[in-house]
């Protein structure tokens, strides 16, 4: 499958990033930086690394025109995005309402140019270690979606008990195209042992929050499940500034793919990792060339003397490590932070600290 006349990619990239502060600010979040001295994707030299972004575009290189690629982000991020994204369109959501309401946007949008295009919707900040695996499991869910009246969502077969991310049970046996599950159930991020549980089971993929269907079949599921969006829609004749305060704030999992009960599963098997914290960077160590003695060292150099388990980024400087493990140090303009590995989680408690004593670092 080649570019499709009917293949539109909608990419999710409001968010803000906050477990990546301070090299992820409000103005420039991770979906617009790139990390490591190499491009695990393209191999490229640190000063030609793309963007996360810019990855997930490349992605689709060959499969959709540039002209059918929808990227929905903030007003303050319009701008960037649109520097990165030569020919997409770029919807500026007046304000962030999870991501039902930008789907549910990006749908319309579609079903004006093509009711029965198919919307591959996709997250801005995700690797993939293997594109082409990637790149041939869309095509058959493109197919799938192109064909049947379902939602598709594209599990990923989980390489370790994962506590962080929610699951998809799927159903024995297969649907026809290879591959092809249904999904029984949206599950919750799960404790460690129940998540033993779901992987040594064969029946739970981690949801990526990926999906294909034809726009006039999300615009169905909407309706049914969501009746206010149209409404809101409809009262606003469309207006978005009028109609995204009245749509619900609330994810498309919470509002629609939980309760539909045409929902299957393509699982992927292409290396994925939704870089989600600094501590996520310690799996991509060797394809972002950043494994060090010291730990990861994705920005500048370091030198270290009993020294292990640390991630560091201190881009154009050297970080002197000295009897020191599982730390993060991350230095960007005049912020520098030192924290403990265990706790790059709570991150985002610090930026809250800095959006109220110093905003303008936030």
């Amino acid at each position: 499958m080649g570019e499709a006349e009917n293949l539109f990619l909608v990419i999710m990239a409001g968010g803000s990033g906050t477990r990546f502060w301070p090299k992820s600010t409000a103005r420039k979040p991770k979906q617009l930086l790139s990390f490591g001295k190499r491009d695990g994707e393209s191999g490229k030299a640190e000063s030609e690394s793309p963007s996360l972004l810019g990855m997930t575009l490349a992605r689709f290189d060959g499969i959709v025109p540039r002209d059918q690629r929808l990227i929905v982000t903030t007003k303050l991020l319009g701008d960037a995005v649109a520097g990165q994204a030569a020919g997409a369109t770029v919807l500026q959501e007046p304000q962030g309402r999870n991501t039902a309401p930008c789907i549910y946007w990006a749908a319309r949008e579609i079903a004006k140019r093509d009711p029965r295009g198919v919307m591959l919707v996709m997250p801005a900040d995700h690797y993939i270690a293997f594109p082409e695996r990637f790149r041939e499991t869309v095509r058959q869910a493109a197919r799938w979606a192109a064909t049947h009246d379902d939602l598709v969502a594209l599990g990923v077969k989980p390489a370790r008990p994962e506590t962080g991310y929610g699951y998809l049970r799927i159903a024995p046996g297969v649907l026809g195209e290879k591959g092809c599950r249904k999904v029984e159930a949206f599950v919750e991020k799960p404790a460690l042992e129940k998540a033993r549980e779901f992987v040594s089971s064969g029946r739970y993929l981690w949801n990526g929050g990926m999906f294909l269907w034809r726009a006039e079949v999300i615009l169905a599921a909407f309706d049914r499940h969501m009746p206010e969006m149209e409404k809101a829609w409809t009262q606003a004749q469309g207006e978005i500034g009028e109609a995204y305060p009245r749509m619900t704030a609330t994810s498309i999992d919470y509002g629609v793919m939980e309760k539909a009960d045409n929902v299957v599963s393509f699982p992927l098997d292409c290396g994925w990792d939704d870089v989600g914290s600094w501590t996520s960077l310690e799996g991509l160590a060797d394809a972002l060339g950043a494994r060090h003695e010291a730990g990861t060292v994705v920005g500048g150099e370091a030198l270290s003397i009993d020294a292990s388990g640390n991630i560091v980024d201190v881009p154009g400087k050297v970080a002197a490590l000295l009897g020191v493990k599982d730390l993060i140090i991350v230095q960007q303009g005049e912020v520098l932070l030192v924290a403990d590995k265990n706790r790059a989680q709570d991150i985002k408690l610090i930026v809250e600290q800095v959006k109220l004593q110093k905003p303008h670092l936030a």
